[in-house]
């Protein structure tokens, strides 16, 4: 029995001297998992949580528009939001989307002074008369 406990010592003090970082420091790295070999490194900027604009306006998703025509009483009273903001499209600081209610478009424009989204106009149609004509033809709700 005393040379059985001797052994497990003997065993649990090579184990530890193993794991307290005196192993040659100058091994290969461990190889990694399949997990982690598949998963790609993050390129671009940082995601951004719904809701919430990049600095510059674009991209921005339905939650902020919605917040944005929220914000102005006149123009969300003007159309039937129904279950929100669809169909967004943003170029240059301006954006447009669909109301889900009665499919009216929205104008938006990203003020650069408050770093935020205002409800330009709302309606069924002329509502993207607000905005310059290059971005007119590039904005997805106003052809």
């Amino acid at each position: 029995m005393r040379y059985t406990l001797l052994a497990v010592f003997a065993g649990a003090a090579v184990t530890l001297a193993a794991c307290s970082g005196g192993s040659d420091q100058s091994q290969s790295p461990a190889l990694p998992t399949p997990d982690q070999t598949s998963l790609l490194p993050q390129t671009g900027p940082a995601p951004l949580k719904p809701g919430v604009s990049a600095p510059n306006g674009c991209p921005v998703d339905a939650p902020a528009l919605e917040k944005a025509l929220a914000a102005d009483p006149t123009l969300a009273a003007a159309v039937q939001l129904g279950k929100g903001l669809t169909d967004v499209s943003c170029v240059q600081q301006y954006a447009t989307a669909r109301t889900e209610g009665d499919r009216a478009t929205v104008l938006f424009h990203f003020d650069d002074a408050k770093a935020m989204w205002v409800a330009v106009a709302a309606g069924a149609r002329n509502a993207c008369d607000k905005a310059p004509a290059e971005i007119r033809q590039a904005l997805k709700n106003c052809g």
